[in-house]
């Protein structure tokens, strides 16, 4: 009956110009006819929280992607809302962000039965022995250089990799820059700004030769990822015919991150700025930012597998400048590696 029950709320929120009913209040008056129409819903799990009444509606299946990066706590409410759950994630990438853990945590006596020190939905469903699948197919690295330390320094070389024909990557790869003119401003802006121009004027040679690939570019910190930033800002002032290609991928635009943020991107073409390195005597202080820290490796990890066809490495350094026997950081280390890689 169209008059009655949940549809007609329905139609009578359609009629409205104004004053419409909060999703909230909409999804508790109507929310099985909404799920009737669309039974998928795509949400984060502070939107469950937020638009989803407990008990108003319930789903036979939910589905976590990036699940490293979801804590514990934000996906119950998901998980009490479905009757099967299914979570998609990666160990060996970003764990959530633990800014706030401290101002957060409390003084837990049941030990055994704490999730609070699991720091991902994905670790608390491995550490429950849930049924897993390894997903060995690397459908994304077009160049088997692009994935191939990762392939070692991660996933035990488990991942199937497809051999290109692009053998000696004229046009796909990893390729490294090696940078030795410049310098890393380690009292000052902590940056390397030479090495921020070069990176500015290679993504307008991109635009230029390379208009029809989606690019994107990633620094170690942000400080150096501003000094991009603002170099590739002045460029594009100062040749605005570049503009096409900045407008011409609206589903993968051209972007400039640092390594905190670029996971779940993926671009054609990705240029990494290194950043830190020999500062104007020579020295290398060892300090790579977050690669130093715990779980370093994992960001290292993200920041080099975002590419599908080229990879482009902007540093000072050589492989020979990186003294592991200063730092027992695997961060540190798998760098050491990478840039050995991208050189040879």
């Amino acid at each position: 009956q169209d008059g009655v029950g949940q549809l007609a709320v329905l139609k009578r929120e359609f009629q409205k110009r104004s004053r419409q009913l909060p999703i909230r209040q909409l999804i508790a008056r109507a929310g099985n006819a909404v799920q009737a129409i669309k039974p998928v819903f795509m949400m984060s799990p502070l939107s469950i929280a937020t638009y989803i009444p407990p008990g108003s509606l319930k789903f036979d299946l939910v589905v976590f992607d990036e699940a490293s990066q979801v804590r514990p706590v934000d996906a119950f409410g998901a998980i009490l809302r479905a009757g099967q759950s299914v979570v998609v994630g990666d160990s060996q990438q970003l764990p959530p962000t633990s800014f706030f853990d401290t101002m957060t945590q409390g003084n837990e006596d049941d030990e055994e039965n704490n999730t609070s020190n699991i720091e991902s939905v994905l670790g608390l469903f491995a550490a429950q022995s849930a049924p897993d699948r390894m997903l060995r197919w690397h459908y994304r690295s077009r160049h088997e250089s692009l994935i191939a330390v990762s392939n070692q320094e991660f996933y035990k070389n488990s991942l199937v990799v497809f051999p290109s024909p692009d053998a000696e990557r004229k046009d796909s790869g990893l390729k490294s820059h090696l940078l030795p003119d410049t310098a890393y401003d380690r009292g000052g802006s902590r940056t390397n700004q030479l090495e921020a121009e070069a990176v500015a004027t290679s993504v307008m040679e991109h635009a230029s030769k390379h208009p029809s690939l989606t690019l994107g570019v990633a620094a170690f910190s942000v400080a150096q990822m501003r000094a991009i930033q603002d170099a590739v800002e002045k460029r594009r002032r100062s040749d605005p015919s570049m503009e096409r290609f900045f407008a011409a991928h609206p589903d993968e635009p051209f972007f400039v991150k640092n390594l905190e943020t670029v996971q779940g991107d993926e671009r054609d073409v990705i240029f990494i700025s290194i950043g830190y390195g020999k500062d104007t005597e020579g020295h290398v202080a060892m300090n790579f930012g977050p690669l130093n820290w715990d779980g370093g490796e994992r960001r290292l990890n993200v920041l080099i597998t975002r590419a599908r066809q080229r990879c482009e490495v902007f540093t000072n350094l050589s492989p020979e400048d990186i003294d592991v026997s200063r730092t027992s950081a695997l961060g540190v280390h798998a760098l050491k590696t990478f840039l050995a890689f991208a050189a040879a």
